[in-house]
């Protein structure tokens, strides 16, 4: 299956600043404030045919105003969110998965899938993810919040600068380092989060176009929630005063009524809104969300164009990923790749194994064993070279030729040549003949005449 696309970014300064999730109280009270003022009006000028005309033309300014606002909800998520790092040019990048892929619930409003990558040649450590809860790998030289490298690798990059994630001139300056001009407008998160030293990739979920096509269904079915949430409110202040007013009648007579009936009739009403309204969420509201949210949900597997018989994308892959390279301005600030347009694991079947992934080590034994040279690849490395890392021109070199290799699979199959090659009864392939081709059967010879 091929990948889902359903945002589009957009460019920065022009576009202006992007939608972020501090904005979404404020977005809610405007939108709230225009509802009103429009629902007003209408009532107003409805009211020159009568009460029924106001209730009418009111109705109908409420449920439009208000299928307006999810409609301009949903813009901002699906085209105000992203920066474009690079419009229309997808990247690619070679590196280890981080965690198993995760996706939020219902209450992030998001059903995006998404990992993380580790970058080629940066080596890893084991931790907990405090996301998903569950063992992740990260960059063993990542970095503290206030941008100074962890404790454990600090003298490492020291001694080897050429390693530091974000200044290493390979993929993770590329693909990570801050954009001066969105770094002083807009902001990064701090250099410790997952996503400032590895690579953060999403598979997208149609959730919030979902939210667009059933946005007047949505308004009337939140609608009907307040409705009940407020009569059971009422229900409740109403019951709450009588009790409150037997009460205080008992101790204080008609004082004491009037002060129970006023407390009861809070408290009642408190807890009869409480009621109807969690009835209201769990009994309509949530199901007819959670099913939407569960439609269409993000699958990294849609973008998973390798052999499939290697299984699913998890935790430790050695992998090569192709995706539209933005800014992620919802949240702190950080880049990825949103949508991730391919993902392929390492095989020996197209020449480059796992075993000829690099990773940096300055703890390099002179007795280790180098990994394998990939076919074709002439440059050869030795334990010193393992040591310097990216510092060494041989290390640099071979880091370069793998990721390029595996690179080219990738971005050839998303050229239009390629697609148009796909085409042929003897190309049933995905991303690469070497990857995932099938070869042709011989035709047997024809029939000798004369």
């Amino acid at each position: 299956m091929a990948y889902k696309h359903y945002t589009s970014c957009f460019l920065y300064p022009a576009g202006g600043k992007p939608y972020n999730e501090d904005d979404r109280l404020a977005f809610l009270a405007g939108q709230a404030v225009k509802i009103l003022v429009i629902t007003g009006l209408a009532a107003g000028i409805g009211f020159l045919a009568g009460p029924v005309g106001a209730v009418l033309a009111a109705a109908i300014a409420y449920l439009a105003s208000a299928t307006a606002t999810i409609d301009k909800a949903a813009a901002e998520w699906l085209n105000h969110r992203l920066v474009c790092l690079d419009k229309d040019n997808p990247k690619c990048a070679v590196g280890i998965v981080s965690y198993n892929p995760f996706r939020s619930d219902l209450g992030a409003f998001d059903n995006d899938q998404y990992f993380d990558v580790v970058l080629m040649p940066h080596p890893t450590t084991e931790i907990l993810n405090a996301e998903t809860n569950q063992a992740a790998l990260a960059a063993a030289n990542r970095y503290n919040a206030d941008g100074t490298v962890v404790t454990e690798f600090a003298a490492k990059i020291t001694a080897h600068p050429a390693n530091d994630i974000l200044n290493d001139g390979f993929q993770g300056h590329e693909l990570l380092f801050p954009r001066d001009d969105l770094k002083n407008d807009l902001g990064y998160a701090p250099a410790d989060d997952h996503a400032r030293w590895g690579l953060h990739c999403e598979a997208e979920g149609d959730f919030w176009i979902k939210m667009r096509q059933w946005a007047p269904a949505i308004v009337i079915l939140l609608t009907a929630a307040l409705v009940v949430t407020a009569a059971a409110a009422a229900a409740g202040a109403s019951v709450g005063a009588a009790v409150g007013c037997a009460i205080g009648s008992f101790f204080l007579g008609a004082l004491g009524c009037a002060i129970g009936s006023f407390l009861g009739g809070l408290l009642g009403g408190a807890i009869g809104g409480a009621i109807g309204g969690a009835a209201s969420y769990y009994g309509a509201i949530k199901p007819v969300l959670q099913g939407l949210f569960n439609i269409n949900p993000g699958d990294v597997e849609d973008a998973n164009v390798g052999d499939k018989a290697l299984g699913p994308i998890r935790l430790g892959d050695h992998v090569a990923v192709l995706g539209e390279h933005v800014y992620d301005g919802y949240h702190k600030g950080w880049h990825e790749f949103h949508p991730l347009m391919a993902v392929v694991k390492f095989d020996g079947a197209a020449g480059v194994d796992a075993k000829h992934y690099l990773q940096w080590d300055p703890d390099f034994p002179d007795t280790g064993t180098v990994p394998q040279k990939p076919p074709g690849e002439a440059t050869d490395l030795a334990a010193q070279d393992m040591r310097d890392g990216l510092g060494s021109a041989a290390f640099r070199t071979r880091c370069e030729n793998l990721r390029r290799t595996w690179c080219a699979m990738l971005h050839d199959a998303f050229d239009p040549e390629t697609k148009r090659t796909q085409q042929g009864l003897e190309q049933r392939w995905t991303i690469h003949p070497m990857v995932d081709g099938c070869i042709p059967h011989e035709r047997p010879p024809g029939p000798h005449i004369g």
